[in-house]
């Protein structure tokens, strides 16, 4: 079964960035990030539409 969310860590790995930056963009309102509890999760499809908005030029990076 496929993850609904990932981990701060995991999506770094993904992306090919460092934790530290990847908080820093669950800060803005376009990343699909949401918080469950005290940890900060990322919406895998989500992710993935966030990559392909950037890929065409999109803002929120």
């Amino acid at each position: 079964m496929e993850k609904l969310a990932l981990s701060v860590p995991e999506a770094a790995e993904l992306l090919g960035l460092c934790p530290s930056r990847v908080y820093e963009l669950s800060r803005t309102p376009s990343f699909p990030a949401f918080k469950c509890g005290n940890r900060t999760v990322i919406s895998a499809e989500g992710l993935r539409e966030w990559v392909a908005q950037q890929a065409k030029g999109g803002v929120g990076a």
